[in-house]
């Protein structure tokens, strides 16, 4: 079967929706981890405070940051994405995410 111009030009185009679509996705992934680790600093900032207001022999919370992280890399289209989103990720020693995020 001969392809004709239209037909390639309409397979790339299609292929540039798909790849449009695949880096919104990798953007969206990014912007949840990055809040993430935003909201989860500010959880910890804020079980710092309490802490400092409490009673010093016994503290709401011992373990500031024992139960907040969480990882996604049991999930599929994380670990599918995973090399794009350390790389769109800016990383630096005092981002949260970078010290939240250990790759395995």
């Amino acid at each position: 079967m001969n392809m004709c111009y239209e037909d390639e030009t309409e397979d790339y185009y299609e292929m540039l929706d798909k790849q449009s679509e695949e880096d919104e996705l990798i953007s969206f992934i990014v912007a949840l981890v990055e809040y993430s680790a935003e909201l989860e600093e500010q959880v910890v900032d804020l079980r710092r405070s309490v802490n400092q207001l409490s009673d010093k022999e016994r503290l709401p919370f011992p373990d500031l940051e024992g139960d907040i992280y969480q990882v996604f890399d049991d999930y599929s289209a994380y670990r599918k994405y995973r090399s794009l989103i350390e790389e769109r990720i800016e990383w630096n020693k005092n981002h949260p995410v970078s010290e939240i995020m250990k790759w395995q």
